[in-house]
This record gives C-alpha cells, structure tokens and sequence, in this order.
C-alpha cells in the first residue's frame, strides 16, 4: 500500500511538472512574440531618424527580421541621401526576397552613383532570382567598377534557369554583342569552347579593359588575343601587362 502511494504520488508531482513546463512555454512564446512586434515599430520609426547610422543599423535589423510589413518602406530607404544606407537597405531587401523590390533594385544598379550601393543591389538581386534582372544584370557586366561586376556575375549565376538561358543561346547564335556584354561572366565560369566566340567579340567590340582582362584572365588562348587586340590598337604591352582585378578563367567554375 505504501508503494503505491508513492507511485501515486510521483505520477501527480510529474504531471503537475508537465503542465508547469507547458505553461511556461506559452508564456515564453508570447513574450518573445510581443517584443519581436514592437521591435518591428521601433525599427521602422529609426528609419527616419536624422543620424544615418541609426537608419543603417534599422535597415538592416529589418533585413535580419524578415517582415515583408516593411518592404514599402525599405523600397523608399533605397532613395536615402546616405551611400551607405542605401546599400545596407539593398543588402536587407535582398535578405528579404520580396520580388516587389526587383525593380527598385534594378534601378539602383543601374543608376546609382556609389559603387558599393550598385554592388550589392546586384546581391540582392541575385538572391531574389527574379528573371527580369537578367538583363539590368548582364549591363551591370559592363560597370566600370570591377567589383560590381563581380557581384553582377555571381548574381546572374545565382538566378540560374532564366540567366543560362538567355547566355547560352547568346553563344549558341553566336550573338557577339551580348558575348561582348558579358565577356566577364563567360570568362569567370570558363565555359567550354567559348575561346573563338569570345575572341570574335573582342575584334568587333573590344575596348582596352576588355583586352587587359583577357590578358590577365589565365587562359592561354584569351590572353594571345587580348596582346594581339592591344597591340593593333597601339597600345604597349608590357611584361606584365592585364587587369588584376578583372575575370579569371573559371572563376565560378566547376
């Protein structure tokens, strides 16, 4: 009889455990709910503060939080007087992945002054993986800052079908306009027997950094005819002569 007082006993005190821990995790649930809500305000009200490090940290605390609430607003931080916020409102949007800030965003990598602003409107985009920033992004292919080229190329590769599509039948037709455009992203995948088609656009289309990129770039074939293009255009090539910051062969590459 004792024993099974105490078996009583034991099962009345783990149940009573049971439905503490129950209760306790609603409370906690509730309480990590209700400050995530205000955090969301008390973010969205720093966004128009008049100290730009404050608007960067909310822009992008908001990009860490995810709320698709603020979107509008982060789409309107794109047009901030700071470089700085800009670019952090970019990189926060890109976080977010709204298509609705693809267009925006689009804009901003089009026109936007600041390097560092256009380079990661063009993360963003790559995250997002919308099909309409092909386009605006293989242009970005031709920005004269190579580290928003850069990130133009990796973005194209991260949208995947879409981006493939339209580049592969650009080689596939031969089409040396759109190769010249994105000379950079087919040297940094180093696409397979893209050499002749690659050289063709250099003829047709080239320009010194192309050349100085295709001399830098590590494939054999590319940089004799980058050294061919420079020196038929005058200019001298020295020992050693390319663009260190320009494409590598197989940069992206498998």
């Amino acid at each position: 009889m004792k024993y099974h007082k105490i078996m009583v006993r034991n099962k009345a005190i783990r149940a009573a455990q049971v439905i503490l821990l129950i209760f306790f995790c609603v409370l906690t649930t509730a309480a990590s709910q209700q400050p995530a809500a205000d955090r969301v305000e008390t973010l969205m009200k720093k966004l128009h503060s008049k100290h730009p490090g404050a608007r960067a940290d909310a822009v992008a605390e908001l990009g860490k939080i995810k709320d698709t609430r603020v979107v509008p607003l982060l789409i309107d931080a794109l047009k901030d007087a700071d470089s700085y916020v800009r670019g952090q409102t970019a990189a926060a949007l890109g976080d977010i992945g709204d298509k609705r800030a693809v267009q925006p965003l689009i804009t901003v990598l089009r026109e936007d002054d600041y390097l560092y602003v256009r380079q990661e409107a063009a993360k963003a985009l790559g995250k997002i993986k919308d099909g309409s920033a092909v386009q605006p992004l293989i242009n970005a292919l031709n920005d004269e800052t190579p580290d928003v080229r850069e990130e133009a190329a990796k973005a194209l590769i991260g949208i995947g079908a879409p981006a493939k599509e339209t580049l592969d039948r650009a080689l596939k037709q031969g089409d040396l306009k759109v190769i010249a455009d994105a000379y950079f992203f087919f040297i940094s995948i180093g696409e397979p027997s893209s050499e002749p088609l690659l050289i063709r656009a250099l003829q047709r289309y080239g320009s010194k950094r192309m050349a100085m990129d295709f001399i830098s770039c590590g494939n054999i074939q590319l940089k004799e005819a980058g050294q061919r293009w420079a020196q038929s255009h005058g200019y001298k090539i020295g020992e050693h002569a390319g663009s260190m910051d320009g494409p590598k062969w197989k940069r992206f590459g498998s």
